[in-house]
């Protein structure tokens, strides 16, 4: 039999953004305009959107890569649909040229299904912050009662919009409601304007592994390359290189039907945990990590070059396995900055995390087809300190490959976190539970200690109350801590994103923005009642590693000089919890775990009392 390349291999090696051709990656230079797409949330958002009578301007925001334009294209492709027949090349290629001809937003690109005239400015940033500002005032009330559809950045939003604040070069100040509509979507979660004209979608919200039934664009996507048409994988059953590829290897074990599942699952955790973790994954660098990890970085011709040289050598394919290609190990520096995401995973590589219950139950001779190395290699006696440094390093090796691989194949998902090194994830998830036990306060009293403990405050034992420094003390780590309030913890909720946006919002209206992307609940927030009972509550947000610091400083850890910025960033958040009205002479100090209080007695003597 002769050696097989794989068409479909080569399409998905075009997402990576390593090679000369990389056109999958941006829908514009897309080559195969057969390929489905992933039908996001957004989309069904915006054919609503459009429709309202009171709607004029709609931005899509975000990083580049989210695929604003796609969404623009899949948009006006369902409005070309006739009869719910499935949308064809020869539509997408249509819509691609009229996005390419009209995509200025001079004339209209389409049509509702109401009929209004439908512009599209598929990309702020092509023009400069003059003309863009120029040209958002125009959009902000389309001709002929028409609809426009805004595609930029947020550097690029910002900047159009500053330049048209500035009165003495002829600016409007019109379009500044795109940015208070932004800004009240960052901070309420609502999308749209009070009088519903302007939307703005920010699709940093958007996730690549929603909390949903469809699990969102990850698990469509592994999917669709493993699983769905196994015609495409057609010829590599033919193919001579077959028994020694990992590419062949990676899908076999993605599509499995008895153990695939729960490995595809996995992987979508890990990618859920690192948007948690405060990582914006977009749309593109997804792609760009899944087309690593099941190529594992090779196009069917390596994998023939090291066929011919050795046709029975197992032990180079271990690298390029999916569960160690995920991490990107063989990847430079400046190559993981091309796909930031890479970066985010390595966070939470379990390959380094030490766990006893996992390592003992570890055993090489279980590796698999492709072991990681000969066991010869780190099973020889060792006579030398360069020995010693050899065999240490390649068992680390081993072990990372072995920890890596069992957390794919494993079906307990209780200890997921904590095998990314995560011990605080599972009570992160917990909060976002709307059937918890509300009576069950131990994340909230953790959450308060952890805080106190970012002040420079380590108390033992279960208390009742939650203290807060005076704000002059923040910075100061002494014994004795000056004591500005008690704030006593049941008036203290825990609360996911979207509750926290409806208790801002007083509106009692669930915000627009879980419903306008792939969502996931990606912060969780303690809100502490304000010291003015006329005033709102004081709320300190944490992504899944923030919390994960303060769980740990609440345990004791203590470490003041390596996150001093987010010990200022936290303090700086409780300083409108200080109370500085200084009704009396007496100030209470906590000196080690004793409250003391020092009143200032006549003649300015100074006295000490145990509170």
């Amino acid at each position: 039999m002769p050696l097989e390349v794989n068409k479909h291999v080569q399409r998905i090696r075009r997402f990576q953004p390593f090679d000369v051709d990389t056109s999958e990656m941006i829908y514009e230079l897309q080559a195969d305009w057969t390929q489905s797409l992933f039908q996001v949330v957004t989309l069904s958002y915006l054919l609503n959107a459009i429709e309202r009578p009171s709607a004029k301007t709609i931005v899509l925001t975000g990083d580049a890569g989210h695929g604003k334009t796609s969404l623009c294209a899949s948009l006006l492709a369902e409005l070309l649909r006739v009869d719910g027949e499935p949308v064809t090349s020869d539509v997408r290629k249509a819509v691609f040229l009229e996005l390419s001809e009209a995509g200025d937003a001079r004339r209209p690109v389409g049509r509702t299904r109401s009929a209004r005239p439908l512009y599209i400015l598929s990309d702020l940033s092509e023009l400069s912050p003059q003309a863009g500002a120029q040209r958002l005032v125009e959009l902000l009330d389309p001709p002929d009662n028409g609809i426009a559809i805004i595609c930029a950045n947020e550097g690029q939003l910002r900047k159009c919009v500053a330049e048209d604040d500035n009165l003495d070069k002829g600016g409007t100040r019109r379009t500044k409601i795109l940015v208070e509509t932004l800004t009240e979507g960052i901070v309420r979660g609502q999308v749209s304007d009070p009088d519903g004209t302007v939307t703005v979608i920010n699709l940093n919200y958007q996730s690549v592994a929603a909390d949903s039934p469809n699990g969102g664009l990850l698990p469509w996507v592994l999917k669709q390359w493993t699983t769905t048409q196994w015609s495409r994988w057609k010829s590599c059953e033919t193919c001579d290189a077959r028994k020694v590829c990992p590419i062949l290897a990676n899908r076999n074990e993605l599509s499995d039907p008895m153990r695939g599942p729960q490995r595809r699952t996995a992987i979508r955790d890990v990618f859920a945990a690192a948007e948690r973790t405060g990582a914006v994954v977009t749309t593109r660098q997804a792609l760009s990590v899944t087309s690593y990890m099941l190529t594992g970085g090779l196009s069917c011709e390596n994998v023939h070059a090291k066929y011919q040289r050795s046709r029975s050598n197992r032990l180079w394919q271990a690298p390029h396995l999916y569960h160690q290609a995920l991490f990107g190990d063989r990847l430079t520096q400046q190559q993981r900055h091309l796909v930031p995401a890479f970066l985010a995973l390595r966070k939470l590589d379990p390959g380094k995390v030490s766990r006893r219950q996992v390592d003992d139950r570890l055993d090489p001779d279980t590796a698999g087809d492709f072991p990681p190395a000969d066991a010869s290699s780190y099973l020889q006696k060792v006579r030398t300190n360069r020995d010693v440094q050899k065999q240490a390093e390649q068992l680390r090796g081993l072990y990372t490959f072995l920890r890596r691989a069992d957390f794919f194949n494993s079906d307990d998902d209780a200890d997921r976190f904590a095998r990314m090194g995560l011990q605080a994830g599972d009570d992160f998830i917990r909060v976002q539970d709307k059937n918890r036990d509300l009576a069950d306060t131990r994340v909230r009293d953790r959450f308060l200690k952890g805080l106190e403990a970012a002040q420079g405050i380590h108390r033992t034992g279960s208390n009742p109350d939650f203290f807060i420094l005076d704000p002059a003390f923040f910075t100061h780590r002494a014994r004795a801590a000056v004591i500005s309030r008690r704030v006593p913890s049941k008036g203290v909720e825990v609360v996911d994103q979207v509750t926290q946006w409806q208790e801002e919002g007083l509106t009692g209206i669930a915000p627009e923005m879980q419903n306008a992307v792939e969502w996931l609940n990606r912060a969780i927030y303690i809100r502490i009642p304000a010291v003015d009972p006329d005033k709102d509550a004081v709320s300190v947000e944490a992504d899944l590693l923030r919390f994960e610091m303060l769980t740990r400083w609440a345990a004791g850890l203590r470490s003041e000089v390596q996150h001093e910025a987010e010990i200022r960033g936290l303090s700086g958040s409780l300083a409108g919890l200080a109370d500085s009205s200084n009704r009396d002479d007496e100030i209470q100090v906590l000196v080690g775990n004793v409250m003391r209080k020092l009143m200032i007695d006549v003649g300015d003597k100074i006295r000490s009392v145990r509170a």
